[in-house]
């Protein structure tokens, strides 16, 4: 079996810029990947670096089977791997799901089958843009309470953000030092949510490394009495004596990953043994093989993974995937109200999002990543076609 072409679409989908990879082989077998860097810069750097590396090294009749050996390859000999950042990864990490795929459908099995097996059927969900649709703060308790009337039972949000009139998010800049009135407005949000939705849902906020560290800390010890579940990104990513400092100085656990690229970018962070749940984004760490390696790391030092999924829905198909694999798993990211936002674009015919009930996914035994791409509704944002 060979590798003979290769289509890779960008395009806008509500407040989201995917890229898409698909391989296609001389047995008819199509692999599919994603390069995670769908929101904030940087999808118009992803496209041209995925098609870098495909006809750098996927060209001339390559096997796709020995993955690993092709990830290596690309590593060792691109130069900007070795302390590389998210648009050099987000690429690799779209080639190396797709092979993965293929090698998947080409045996027959489902993906989860390639990273030892699924250890469980259901995954329990988290449901991140359930603010969706708000026009102002007034708006989260009465959403979050309707998102649990949906039946989850845990929410993540964004404690900083301005709201826009538009309904979009915007976070905060120069560390909130504009806006003096950020902490106060963001416990108050936080205490609202909490009236409405209950004790017994857990709430997760992403600080997306948005304050300086007092802040944080001063933030993180008033929201206690609220019951979060976890703190995520409280600083800067890779930034360990700041994360040491939060993480001694509040009650909470941290989360941390989505932002640091494959086993290395995770090493100093396990060995600080400041961070309590492990978040790599499969579309930017390296791969779903790679993300597989960062779980049993962190497995060696007792820590629970969640994948980082913010992207088109494929991803989530390949998160699903690796969660189901991994012992240590402890929540599926998942964003089930992206088609409240104007021009918001559904890619697959079979999106695993359609199959969550009562916020638990159940893990598909379909070959492969068990998604089929909808080419039609791709079909004006093709950004390159190559022949290999």
């Amino acid at each position: 079996m060979k590798l003979t072409k290769a289509r890779i679409w960008q395009f806008n989908s509500g407040g989201l810029s995917p890229v898409l990879l698909e391989l296609t082989t001389d047995s008819g077998i199509t692999g599919l990947g994603e390069a995670g860097v769908a929101y904030g810069l940087g999808s118009a750097t992803a496209a041209p670096m995925i098609q870098e590396m495909v006809q750098k090294h996927l060209s001339g009749g390559i096997d796709p089977m020995p993955t690993e050996r092709i990830w290596t390859e690309i590593y060792d000999t691109s130069f900007w791997a070795k302390g590389g950042g998210p648009f050099f990864f987000a690429g690799l990490s779209a080639v190396e799901q797709a092979l993965i795929d293929i090698k998947a459908r080409a045996l027959n099995v489902p993906v989860y089958e390639l990273l030892g097996g699924r250890v469980r059927d259901m995954l329990r969900c988290y449901s991140n843009g359930w603010y969706f649709g708000a026009k102002s703060d007034d708006d989260l308790p009465g959403m979050a309470e309707a998102t649990v009337r949906d039946g989850y039972n845990a929410i993540k949000f964004y404690p900083f953000v301005t709201i826009l009139p538009t309904g979009r998010l915007k976070h905060p800049v120069r560390r909130g030092t504009d806006a003096p009135d950020i902490v106060p407005r963001a416990l108050k949000n936080l205490a609202a949510v909490r009236s409405a939705v209950g004790d017994d849902v857990e709430i997760m906020v992403d600080l997306a490394s948005a304050l300086a560290p007092d802040d944080t800390i001063r933030f993180c010890r008033e929201a206690d009495r609220y019951g979060l579940s976890f703190v995520e990104e409280p600083c800067e990513p890779g930034d360990i004596q700041t994360l040491r400092k939060i993480a001694d100085a509040i009650p909470q656990r941290l989360a941390v990953g989505e932002r640091l690229y494959t086993r290395y970018g995770f090493r100093n962070l396990l060995e600080s043994r400041c961070v309590d749940i492990l978040q790599p984004d499969i579309g930017n760490t390296g791969g779903i093989l790679e993300a597989r390696k960062i779980a049993a790391m962190g497995e060696a030092y007792s820590l629970k993974v969640q994948p980082h999924i913010c992207a088109s829905p494929l991803s989530t198909a390949i998160g699903m995937h690796f969660s189901a694999s991994i012992p240590n798993f402890y929540f599926q990211e998942h964003f089930p109200y992206w088609d409240r936002i104007d021009g918001y674009r559904q890619v697959l015919k079979n999106p695993v999002e359609a199959t969550v009930t009562n916020g638990t996914m159940p893990v598909s035994d379909a070959p492969g990543y068990g998604v089929e791409l909808d080419h039609a509704a791709l079909s004006d944002c093709l950004f390159q076609e190559i022949n290999l």
